[in-house]
């Protein structure tokens, strides 16, 4: 059994990437995927409640279609018949004011086809037929009422009626309503205005078909067959008890609704888990990038504290030895100097290297910029590293073209460039200790190669070489130490100059670094 002392060890022997995915595993991963299978269940079980849901919401659609139509028609009968209860019917005029408002009100509203009036001694009994008093009794006695006040009544599907007095007396006024604005208006209005309000989605509204008839099951309304019959049939409440209405759906069925709705959310969900797996991948990548340039600026502080303190050791023991006068030789005593002087020059490069490059990071590195010859600067950086050339046996070779054109450099910058990649050939050559340099011109560009044939650069490492504080993951490489600053110095300089900076290098074969930078505008027309 694995104890917690040895977990612990098998922790701490993990690389931080691999820390990192654990715990983003452990702490996000898993929670996230526990609660998407939660949701996953919960849309599974949603999907067989759609079919339910969907009847109830249309249920209630339909019950808010028949409040429209009765607040229509109420509307109508507050503007047609309304105004009549304030005629005196007492009066010999009572006839003629009916038949005045009538006429102002058929003028008024044309879904009004005829009006009609009885019980109260006026001539426009005469006309009225026996069929329309047996529709207001079976109104009366059926309650039919549209308004909750109980002054008017509908029937049949077209009739509005107004008792008038006391209502259990045979006198009322009433109009008969045009077969058009039934259909039309009351019934599509109504529909229209529902399915607007409730059913937002104009895909889903369009794909719901309703049906509207009487009892003698004649159409009044229809906007579309259903495709597999009704979901469901039901009669409507009074008024309107004489109305059934059919609902169902147009170009899919309840399964295929249901399905698409799970879909939708499961799309949703999906989206929102590659959102958030792309921010964890995120999150990890910069956490392991810093904890990375921690690391690197940790190695940079021990490397340069190494740097530093080596030139200066030789510094204090060689002058020391000369300062004692323990050196008789004059041979020695110059070779003591050179190495002094050696160590000085290496020491300023290091100290160089390290405020050019906080400069870099403020952003206040300047560069004066003038017609230089690139040859005399290679050849300054040769000869300041001639002793070290020599003490390390190394063979130099330079193929220089001669009358070199102008470019336009910074000469103690490019000399600062051109001095690390020749350290850096010098520090990381093996057994064959070789290096050359070679210049030449290409179309309106010079090109610097610098050459070694030390261990050389892994592939997969070559495009980071340039990085700051980066140094290859090589144990040749960290045999030497270094700031880590060099290349990504040369990259920024030689930038700088509007140039480029490339490497080719082979494992145990060498490496070669090539410059191109622009020439100066008279000599790229010359």
């Amino acid at each position: 059994m694995l104890s917690l002392g040895m977990l612990r060890e098998v922790i701490s022997k993990l690389s931080l990437r691999k820390k990192l995915i654990i715990l983003a595993s452990v702490g996000v991963l898993l929670p996230v995927l526990v609660l998407t299978y939660m949701q996953y269940r919960s849309l599974t079980e949603l999907q067989n409640k759609t079919k339910g849901a969907f009847k109830d919401n249309l249920r209630q659609g339909l019950t808010i279609v028949e409040r429209q139509m009765k607040q229509r028609l109420e509307d109508v009968a507050e503007q047609a018949l309304g105004p009549i209860g304030s005629i005196n019917f007492s009066s010999p005029a009572a006839a003629e004011e009916i038949l005045k408002h009538f006429a102002n009100v058929k003028r008024a509203h044309p879904e009004i086809e005829d009006f009609f009036a009885f019980g109260y001694g006026s001539e426009q009994n005469k006309n009225l037929r026996s069929d329309i008093l047996s529709v207001f009794e079976r109104a009366r006695m059926a309650q039919s009422f549209i308004d909750d006040n109980r002054k008017y009544l509908f029937a049949e599907g077209k009739y509005l009626f107004y008792p008038l007095n006391d209502p259990t007396r045979e006198e009322f006024v009433g109009v008969l309503l045009n077969e058009g604005f039934v259909k039309d208006d009351l019934i599509a209005g109504s529909i229209s205005k529902t399915l607007n309000i409730y059913h937002d989605n104009t895909a889903a509204s369009s794909n719901i078909a309703i049906t509207i008839s009487d009892e003698s099951n004649r159409v009044l309304f229809s906007n579309g067959a259903a495709q597999n019959g009704y979901l469901f049939e039901t009669n409507f409440d009074r008024p309107f008890s004489n109305w059934k209405a059919g609902i169902g759906l147009k170009n899919t069925n309840l399964d295929e609704l249901a399905r698409d709705s799970f879909l939708h959310s499961a799309g949703a969900t999906v989206l929102v888990l590659l959102v958030l797996l792309f921010g964890m991948a995120l999150t990890i990548r910069a956490t392991d990038r810093e904890a990375r340039l921690a690391q690197a600026k940790s190695n940079f502080v021990a490397n340069v504290s190494h740097e530093l303190k080596t030139p200066l050791a030789l510094l204090s023991l060689f002058s020391e030895i000369l300062e004692l006068g323990r050196v008789n030789n004059e041979e020695k005593r110059t070779e003591y100097y050179r190495i002094i002087r050696h160590e000085s020059l290496r020491l300023n490069k290091v100290i160089d290297n390290i405020l050019d490059f906080s400069k870099i990071e403020a952003g206040r590195k300047t560069y004066n910029f003038a017609d230089g010859d690139i040859a005399e600067v290679i050849e300054n950086v040769l000869t300041s590293y001639r002793y070290q050339i020599v003490n390390s046996g190394f063979d130099v070779q330079t193929n220089i073209q001669t009358s070199l054109p102008p470019v336009l450099i910074d000469r103690d910058a490019m000399a600062q460039a051109i001095s690390n990649l020749v350290d850096n050939a010098i520090k990381y050559s093996g057994e064959v200790k070789q290096l050359s340099i070679k210049t030449e011109t290409l179309g309106s560009d010079l090109s610097i190669e610098i050459a070694d044939r030390g261990i050389g650069i892994p592939r997969a490492e070559q495009a980071k070489v340039f990085e700051k504080f980066y140094r290859v993951g090589n144990g040749l490489v960290h045999d030497v130490k270094g700031s880590g600053l060099g290349l990504s110095l040369v990259k920024h300089i030689i930038e700088a100059h509007k140039g480029t900076i490339s490497v080719e290098s082979d494992v145990g074969k060498g490496s070669r670094f090539t410059i191109l930078l622009p020439l100066s505008r008279n000599a790229a027309q010359a």
